[in-house]
């Protein structure tokens, strides 16, 4: 068998692989439905692929465009066959391509086809015919359409959850809403009618020590001391349950705040307090906050008088303010956010300290971690500044050892 060089030396082209019959063999062998049709549509070339995809044989020189097809566009409806994309790359002489089409085979069974057909010219560019091949995408779009129908059914699922997650965040939000009526309802009666009669039991235990002490047993004058001293820490508690209420329900109205200038207000407020202890207070340059100034002064009043009420004996206590930056990557703490900065004010004293296991246990609503003999208080005070904290976005923590003082860090985000 005669055979011809090309450029690859290695590569042998025979006279067989020269022939049309050759190619029309491999054409007919190929997968992919083939088929030509002249210039005025009709069929003249066909491979096995094709025939099997048409679910018949066309007539050569007879059947046009498709052979025995009905066609429809992807919507459904009925496409004239001089439209389909055979016809108009006979036509307009240009490929034809990403035009999806539906077909209808003699048998009724309709398939999802991509056509690739584009017009064959002569030497002269004239337009001769087409060549197309087509591709069956019935499986691929059938899977296609299962997964929207998946998608659909678990975006449905979805959007039913959130509606049922919507409706119950809403039911919680109207349980807070009563609760915070309940509580403002509360703050009402405390701020009025519990402390009415109270006041009227402390003025008149007050006024039966002062005029009838001489007429009083020991066991008498006594009793009524307990009486005051009982009254008066009743007093103390309703106190701090407003400012607890308050710190809960009052409008949070943010401002840019020189903490420097809110400290001196605290320690002038305390004053007596810090004179009588002998404390030294010393307080680094702080920065300037947009946070809500009097639950601030709250929270470092309640800082300082704590560190004051739990000072050692025969020992000044010395309190040391400061506050620097900290991006949230770096507090280690599960309420940090990590894409945030935050600015760390550190309040740490030489006092008593308490044990590391009631770190967290303190800022509970009541919890004393001495007697009442031995430290007056009602357990409030930390509480309160856990929630003012939060009501800054920000958290608060404590780490102490006893008799080695105590270290609080309140956390707020530098832009609040």
């Amino acid at each position: 068998m005669k055979s011809l060089t090309i450029n690859n030396p290695r590569h042998f082209i025979t006279e067989k692989e020269t022939s049309e019959e050759y190619y029309c063999e491999i054409i007919h062998g190929l997968p992919a439905a083939i088929y030509t049709c002249d210039a005025e549509g009709y069929i003249k070339f066909y491979n096995q692929a094709a025939v099997n995809l048409w679910g018949a044989e066309p007539l050569i020189g007879e059947s046009k465009w498709c052979g025995s097809w009905k066609i429809y566009h992807p919507d459904g409806t009925p496409m004239p066959l001089d439209e389909c994309p055979m016809a108009v790359a006979i036509k307009e002489g240009r490929i034809v391509s990403n035009q999806e089409i539906i077909v209808e085979r003699p048998d009724g069974s309709r398939h999802n086809i991509m056509p690739h057909p584009q017009p064959l010219r002569d030497k002269n560019g004239i337009i001769t015919g087409a060549v197309n091949m087509l591709l069956d995408i019935t499986d691929s779009k059938k899977a296609e359409n299962k997964l929207r129908q998946s998608e659909n059914e678990m975006r449905l699922e979805l959007e039913t959850e959130v509606d049922a997650r919507t409706k119950e965040l809403n039911s919680l939000n109207e349980d807070l809403k009563k609760s915070n009526s309940e509580l403002s309802q509360f703050a009402y009666v405390a701020s009025h009618d519990l402390q009415e009669p109270l006041r009227k039991i402390q003025t008149f235990a007050s006024r039966i020590i002062q005029k009838e002490k001489q007429n009083l047993s020991e066991s008498g004058k006594d009793y009524f001391e307990r009486m005051q001293n009982a009254a008066n820490r009743m007093q103390t508690l309703i106190d701090d349950l407003l400012t607890y209420s308050r710190t809960n329900t009052a409008e949070k109205i943010f401002e840019l705040t020189d903490l420097n200038l809110l400290l001196r207000e605290v320690k002038s407020e305390l004053e007596q307090n810090i004179n009588e202890k002998k404390a030294i207070i010393n307080i680094n340059q702080l920065p300037e906050l947009n946070i809500i100034p009097f639950q601030f002064s709250q929270l470092f009043t309640n800082l300082i008088s704590n560190s004051l009420k739990f000072s050692r004996e025969n020992i000044p206590p010395q309190i040391d303010i400061s506050a620097d930056f900290v991006h949230g990557k770096n507090i280690h703490i599960k309420e940090s956010d990590n894409q945030k900065k935050y600015c760390r004010i550190t309040v740490s004293d030489n006092g008593i300290g308490f044990q590391s296991e009631f770190n967290l246990k303190i800022f509970e609503l009541f919890q004393r971690l001495h007697g009442k003999s031995e430290y007056s208080g009602t357990g409030i005070g930390l509480a309160i500044c856990k929630k003012i904290a939060e009501n800054h976005n920000g958290f608060i923590t404590a780490y102490s050892q006893p008799g080695k003082g105590a270290t609080f860090n309140i956390f707020i985000p530098a832009e609040n």
